[in-house]
């Protein structure tokens, strides 16, 4: 089945870190009707969210919060932490619809700890939007961030823009890894068919390494989220679908 033509209509454990043996620490790919006992909701609203067709649906209104424990269903990974060095995979299906979706996965401690990788639609003018890598980091509130755009829907046409992305763009991949003290925040954008034209490259791109002496935060966690712009007059709802979530070890 196409995931990406299926999608449905709506879509903290605080534990010492523990080691683990060389590869996949945990994946979800979402089978089956009901999210995993994994995972914890927090500000839990049953009606954004679906598991169904082996995809993880989530479902907001635009201006809400990406917080930690702030935005809507967030969701925080019952597992702890591993020592050392791990890479954290997610794997989105993805129509814009506000032209202002933010999704957000990393490590947090609460709302001013944590570090993340951001995959953001932003849109800077009424011609241009952007989909762009963002790694970020809180302490105490304090942000370090670091951005860049990996690719450019433009036209003046609100609609024309937005059936650009699922025309070229077939998913989009975002990660975050730890080596030591470092942590970087990746992206690929995969193209519904190589070579396509206008359509990326299919590669990894990252963005400048955060650093951190301590653990940033104490769990995995995913957002989703909108906030689109004043050139923007689509203040609807946004739709994002989940196809896995994977975490390794070296």
């Amino acid at each position: 089945m196409n995931k990406l033509k299926s999608l449905p209509l709506l879509a903290i454990v605080g534990l010492f870190a523990l080691p683990v043996s060389a590869g996949i620490y945990f994946e979800d790919t979402f089978d089956g009707s009901e999210l995993s006992s994994d995972w914890t909701i927090l500000n839990e609203d049953p009606e954004a969210y679906l598991v169904e067709d082996g995809v993880l649906t989530l479902l907001v209104a635009n201006r809400t919060s990406e917080r930690f424990g702030e935005a809507p269903n967030t969701l925080v990974l019952n597992k702890p932490i591993p020592e050392g060095d791990w890479k954290m995979t997610v794997r989105l299906l993805f129509v814009p619809q506000t032209l202002g979706e933010r999704f957000t996965a990393g490590v947090a401690r609460d709302k001013d700890n944590g570090l993340f990788s951001v995959f953001e639609m932003y849109t800077r003018n009424n011609v241009e939007t952007d989909a762009n890598l963002i790694g970020r980091k809180l302490v105490k509130g304090k942000e370090t961030r670091f951005g860049r755009t990996l690719y450019t829907i433009s036209g003046r046409n609100l609609e024309g823009r937005i059936s650009v992305f699922p025309d070229r763009i077939a998913a989009v991949e975002l990660q975050l890894e730890r080596n030591k003290r470092s942590y970087t925040a990746r992206m690929r954008l995969e193209p519904t068919e190589p070579g396509t034209e206008g359509a990326p490259d299919g590669e990894w791109r990252e963005v400048q390494d955060l650093t951190a002496l301590r653990a940033p935060g104490d769990n995995f966690f995913m957002t989703f989220s909108s906030w689109s712009s004043d050139y923007l007059p689509n203040d609807g709802e946004a739709l994002i679908a989940i196809d896995w979530v994977r975490i390794e070890t070296p």
